[in-house]
């Protein structure tokens, strides 16, 4: 029982991990409670590079969640 509390509790605080930087790339990256999103309102994890392998155009931001937009503006 003792194993299935510590296992649970890494694994929240796995899903609740992420930020602007993982593994050592710049990369956008949300966490599990706080996503980001497209310009149309869909909910993104990961964005992923171009052909390039760059991240110079990334059109996910918290700031186009829903959630995140005053009330006037919904």
């Amino acid at each position: 029982m003792r194993y299935m509390m510590v296992l649970a509790g890494v694994l929240l605080l796995a899903a609740c991990s992420g930020g602007e930087k993982q593994m050592g790339r710049a990369e956008p990256g949300g966490s599990f409670l706080d996503p980001l999103c497209m310009p149309d309102g869909s909910v993104v994890y990961y964005e992923y590079a171009n052909r390039a392998g760059q991240y110079d155009e990334v059109t996910a931001s918290k700031a186009n969640c829903a959630w995140n937009k005053p009330k006037a503006a919904r």
